[in-house]
């Protein structure tokens, strides 16, 4: 009789996953969820646990053929699963996505920071949810239904998920599992292409979720279709206290401002290189550092994804993120260069 090894069965990770510096998870398996959507199962290479709450995300480093490019990712799987984390990546044009689908394969490691990102129901409570996603929108709430399943949770949920065919929709097959364990849960899936076909609409998601306005209610999806979906919970009369969201396009960054003549400079000085360049006060750090050709990682350029926060030695700035840096991190020193404007002139740990 053939015996099998039982260490992969053995649960020995109890040290914690670094939240605030790159290292490195192992590719453990891969499958595709549609033609275009693919699963990663990953996990530290040192054996540590990955601790996350339903809805956050991890920024990845991708070694493309033109060059090293950061792409943030909600993590998919249950928080209360510490064996390692999914990712549910679209191929879709573009270095990042293509290479990934191509090169991370079982045994290959990737570069991860975080979990980092503030969506999800820790974030914003509530004794009822509507969930309304589009396409890949959907992980982080795949990531809080399985949470919900696993701990036992009495989740009042109505999920809409939006995508062009049946053959697009991701987990349909689990989701039915899960309302079994999740009793409360109504799933409404929404195609927008052939036969049967419907249009994303205000009308329509009132008619899906007529207790829309006594929700809270979460969307992940393309920023036009959050646009819609914001516009009409508003109408609804739901307050902003219980409405969040999450988006990962990125095409959009926030606008800069156009210096005035009199507009203060401030110096920018980097600790470690001794680089030194100049930021108009109304321009972000950020900016000021790629049009000066120095390197700083970065992603989102939002304030969301957390990939280029850096530890501000000296100084004062301005800065409005979105999640992409905790509190504590801030009470630190640490700050968001993409979202953060001088007052004063600053020194960076760079």
């Amino acid at each position: 009789m053939t015996m099998i090894d039982a260490a992969p069965w053995i649960t020995r990770r109890r040290r914690r996953f670094p939240p605030e510096a790159w290292a490195p998870l192992l590719c453990k398996a891969t499958w595709d969820e549609t033609h275009d959507v693919r699963t990663f199962l990953l996990a530290p290479v040192d054996g540590s646990r990955i601790d996350h709450d339903p809805g956050q995300f991890m920024t990845f480093q991708i070694d493309t053929p033109q060059g090293t490019v950061e792409r943030c990712y909600t993590i998919a799987s249950s928080a209360s699963r510490d064996g390692g984390i999914e990712i549910s990546v679209k191929r879709q044009a573009g270095a990042g996505s293509a290479h990934l689908h191509e090169t991370l394969v079982p045994g290959a490691t990737i570069l991860a920071f975080g979990p980092s990102g503030r969506f999800g129901p820790v974030s914003w409570p509530g004794e009822k949810y509507t969930l309304i996603a589009a396409g890949t929108g959907i992980t982080p709430i795949l990531s809080m239904l399985r949470t919900a399943a696993d701990r036992g949770i009495a989740l009042d949920a109505t999920l809409i998920h939006v995508s062009p065919t049946e053959a697009d929709l991701i987990a349909t097959q689990e989701i039915a599992l899960l309302s079994r364990r999740l009793p409360h849960l109504t799933y409404v899936p929404i195609i927008t292409r052939g036969p049967g076909a419907s249009r994303p609409s205000a009308g329509l998601l009132n008619s899906l979720a007529p207790g829309l306005a006594d929700s809270t209610v979460l969307c992940c999806g393309p920023q036009s279709f959050m646009e819609m979906v914001r516009a009409a919970a508003r109408d609804a009369g739901v307050p902003p206290e219980r409405y969040g969201e999450e988006s990962f396009d990125f095409s959009s960054p926030e606008a800069e401002i156009t210096p005035a003549a009199d507009t203060p400079v401030r110096s920018i000085s980097f600790a470690r290189t001794g680089k030194t360049f100049e930021c108009a006060e109304t321009t972000t750090i950020l900016s000021a550092v790629k049009a000066a050709g120095l390197p700083l990682p970065s992603s989102c350029a939002r304030g969301m994804c957390g990939t280029c926060k850096i530890f501000k030695h000296s100084g004062e700035v301005t800065m409005a993120h979105e999640g992409g840096i905790r509190q504590r991190e801030i009470d630190r020193g640490f700050i968001l260069p993409c979202v953060s404007r001088p007052l004063t002139d600053i020194v960076l740990d760079c």
